[in-house]
């Protein structure tokens, strides 16, 4: 699989190949809930100032994200998902079938962060990784991350994502979207990269394989 796979997907194969076979996409306006904001942040009442401030709306209606499920009917699709940018070491089996998933569909991002050492308990547990916008400023980056936060919430049942956080907006699982205060940065406002924290699923014993849909192992 890898050996033809990374000239493929980068050519942007694997993107819709993934997407026809289990996912059915459709462009739109994404709704997230959440009202118990549980990540790196801490809501805001107000907008900050500044360059990068917020719109003074709510999250949700601002970003037209990408909308993906599952077909409400259909056969598993045996397409196992290669490693990807993510380094691997320190993540969970979730979030590892999160960056896979993102690093096939989006052969544009070269760079997702994973496990690190951090005061909160996402990272350092495995539960979250960082997606690197390319260009995070202009329309198209926007864009980008967009579609890849609401590819994260639409299918984060399925995936086990707990939240995401992108442009300040912090769009939970379940629940309606908050904002977050201002950390007077665009890395810690997460302008430039899509925080995505999952339930973990433990740490992978060596025996697994990650398909769009399940993730398998050998024991």
């Amino acid at each position: 699989m890898q050996s033809v796979g990374r000239q493929w997907f980068a050519n942007g194969g694997g993107r819709w190949v993934a997407v026809a076979a289990s996912l059915v996409v459709s462009a739109g306006m994404f709704y997230a809930q959440s009202s118990d904001p549980t990540c790196c942040t801490a809501p805001a009442a107000a907008p900050p100032a500044g360059q990068n401030a917020r719109p003074d709306t709510p999250p949700a209606p601002e970003a037209e994200l990408l909308a993906a499920s599952a077909p409400a009917a259909g056969q598993r699709f045996e397409f196992a998902l290669p490693a990807g940018v993510a380094p691997e070491g320190g993540l969970q089996i979730k979030s590892i079938w999160v960056a896979r998933a993102i690093a096939v569909m989006f052969p544009e991002i070269t760079t997702i962060g994973g496990y690190r050492q951090d005061p909160l308990k996402w990272h350092p547990n495995g539960l979250a990784i960082d997606v690197m916008i390319p260009n995070h400023d202009t329309d198209e980056g926007i864009e980008l991350g967009n579609q890849i936060a609401g590819l994260a919430l639409a299918n984060a049942k399925r995936w086990g994502v707990l939240h995401v956080i992108w442009r300040q907006g912090l769009y939970p699982g379940v629940g309606a979207p908050s904002w977050t205060a201002d950390y007077g940065n665009e890395t810690a406002n997460h302008f430039d990269h899509v925080h995505i924290a999952t339930n973990g699923g433990g740490y992978p014993r060596g025996g697994e394989t990650y398909f769009l849909d399940y993730v398998g192992r050998a024991d």
